[in-house]
């Protein structure tokens, strides 16, 4: 109940899916959770929740594509609770077509949500991190950064510049103290997934059986526990790691 007790964490995302479920987990371990998100009515939501368990949370609505929110959160952040120790960058959106279908708008909303909103905390929050002499940045990537996947075109990429920025950062930063990994979503049963397997357990049990070794979806929670580890001074000889949370796409085949 207590490995994060002591530690601020701000957590993208955090209106919906791994990203709620990670600030739960991380207040249910005694950091106090700062959750952005640009809907605000779901991330206040989930900060009330975490209120309501005793544990201590802000809710500060962010545009993750506007460099300036960004700052503005990382302000608030210490303003409020004097120090970041923990960034955890969930939030990402899904454009799922055929290839040719794939337009400049959907380039721009994938690159600027899942991948330019990585760089933005990161050069806001880091050099918070370095101040202190020590933190932990888990970036939310995705098994179609590590295996070919239809229809993911712009969304599998951007996830792999993702996995790569955050290795080379990692080099960088852990001389300084700052730990910095990735983690790797496969199928997880979250508002990004289609509502035809989202709302029928016989689609889902079929997309398992086909996909996942392991026999089952994933749920948020699944990748809440790694995140939470890697957050976590148990991890503590952790740094520019990529941990696959799959139920074993990726050697399937």
């Amino acid at each position: 109940m207590d490995r994060l007790a002591g530690k601020t964490a701000v957590v993208t995302g955090v209106g919906s899916g791994i990203g709620r479920a990670t600030a739960l987990m991380f207040a249910k371990e005694g950091a106090t959770v700062v959750g952005a998100d640009f809907n605000a009515e779901t991330g206040d939501a989930t900060v009330e929740q975490i209120k309501a368990t005793g544990a201590e949370g802000m809710f500060i609505r962010t545009n993750l594509r506007s460099r300036e929110d960004i700052r503005a959160l990382t302000e608030r952040t210490l303003q409020a609770f004097g120090r970041i120790d923990i960034l955890a960058n969930i939030a990402g959106v899904l454009v799922h077509k055929p290839f040719l279908e794939q337009n400049d708008d959907d380039f721009t909303l994938l690159c600027e949500t899942n991948y330019r909103a990585y760089i933005y905390t990161m050069q806001e929050i880091l050099p918070v991190m370095v101040r202190q002499g020590k933190g932990s940045v888990v970036n939310v990537a995705s098994i179609s950064a590590l295996k070919p996947e239809l229809n993911s075109y712009f969304y599998g990429g951007f996830k792999a510049a993702v996995n790569k920025l955050t290795i080379d950062v990692a080099k960088e930063f852990s001389p300084r103290g700052i730990r910095l990994n990735v983690v790797c979503p496969g199928p997880i049963n979250t508002g990004m997934t289609p509502d035809h397997i989202k709302n029928s357990k016989e689609e889902q049990q079929k997309l398992a059986a086909a996909v996942c070794p392991i026999g089952r979806l994933g749920e948020p929670e699944d990748v809440a526990y790694v995140i939470l580890f890697l957050a976590s001074d148990e991890a503590s000889f952790v740094t520019g790691s990529t941990y696959v949370v799959d139920g074993g796409v990726n050697i399937s085949g």
